[in-house]
């Protein structure tokens, strides 16, 4: 008798790792999609009647004040999903979740992982430590925006993006950049060309590209890696590029 054959790898590792059997059993219900560039998925107020895993494109959850002035308070790419709060016992969104770079993702309807969760213990468990680790994320980059100056917060995002698509090329405007980080669109200008300068990066219209990942690293504030060991930590995975994805 043939043995039974490991689950095929999505490329998503919130995916990939979740444990239970109710996960297992929804791999029949993913369906790949392609994002668009500051395509919203979620939008204030608005119901979240799907979950989204990001394969190689990059989500922003941002918050927008009374002036129309955003800022980026949370980031999701292959480590994870949309919707986390669907876990949580909600059903319609708190922010603005938008693509920040498109590419690939696998979605799932809320109502269905909503009842997996509910009914697979070892799954709820996994998504609330999601949870407890976006959490965490949200905190780092609240802090990193206070408290740290663009060029330096500039090349964690760029960091943090990079981790996430798979490759050295980010289809990435500057003026998004600036309302993901919340400055002007001219102080990002500055903190790209300065990195360009150090040889870090490369850029024209519309993409960024990574030239010196350790440069790149270098110039980070202490966010980078803080957030990188704390995400390791809670949910045993990393998605830090190192030449391939780390599990």
């Amino acid at each position: 008798m043939m043995g039974t054959s490991a689950p095929r790898l999505t490329g998503n590792l919130f995916l990939d790792r979740a444990p239970g059997n109710a996960m297992s059993e929804l791999r029949h219900s993913l369906a790949p999609v392609t994002l668009e560039n500051a395509r919203i998925i979620y939008d204030y107020g608005q119901p979240m009647d799907r979950v989204l895993f990001p394969v190689g494109s990059v989500i922003s959850v941002v918050l927008e004040m009374s002036d129309g002035a955003t800022a980026e308070v949370g980031i999701i790419g292959r480590e994870g999903m949309t919707g986390m709060a669907i876990a949580l016992g909600q059903s319609s969104s708190n922010n603005r979740t938008i693509v920040q770079i498109p590419d690939g993702a696998l979605s799932l309807p809320a109502d269905e992982f909503r009842s997996a969760v509910e009914s697979d213990p070892e799954l709820k468990a996994f998504s609330l430590r999601y949870a407890q680790a976006v959490f965490m994320t949200t905190l780092h980059l609240s802090a990193c925006n206070s408290l740290h100056p663009i060029n330096a917060r500039c090349a964690r995002w760029l960091l943090m993006a990079h981790d996430r698509v798979g490759e050295n090329l980010l289809r990435l405007t500057q003026e998004f950049l600036s309302q993901m980080l919340g400055v002007r669109r001219a102080s990002v200008v500055v903190a790209a060309s300065e990195l360009q300068a150090a040889g870090f990066i490369t850029y024209t219209r519309g993409q960024i590209t990574i030239l010196n990942r350790s440069g790149l690293e270098s110039a980070a504030c202490e966010c980078y890696e803080k957030m990188e060991r704390e995400w390791k930590k809670i949910m045993g995975y990393s998605v830090r590029k190192n030449g391939a994805i780390v599990l």
